[in-house]
């Protein structure tokens, strides 16, 4: 099973972020448009900029906050097993 650490899920987030920006920023600058269009597209492309990563932050910490689950019921169940095998031998 292939895990991600903590780390590794900012950077993709990171990553795609600076990557959507670039290339929102060279779309922009390569359009002819007049001052008005300009700023209602700059508007739109931010608005679903901000639209997409408020649903990847949302992403993010859902899958952060499994994995921690997932992480806490397995330290509770090792400890478990640990208390056993020590009552076990004493």
């Amino acid at each position: 099973m292939r895990r991600h650490g903590h780390a590794s899920t900012t950077a993709e987030v990171v990553s795609f972020s600076a990557g959507a920006l670039v290339g929102a920023g060279l779309a922009l600058l390569y359009t002819p448009k007049t001052g008005h269009e300009m700023r209602e597209k700059v508007s739109d492309v931010t608005g679903d900029a901000i639209s997409k990563m408020k649903g990847l932050t949302t992403e993010v910490q859902d899958k952060l906050n499994r994995n921690l689950r997932k992480g806490r019921e397995y330290a509770e169940e090792k400890v478990s097993e640990l208390s056993s095998n020590v009552e076990e031998y004493h």
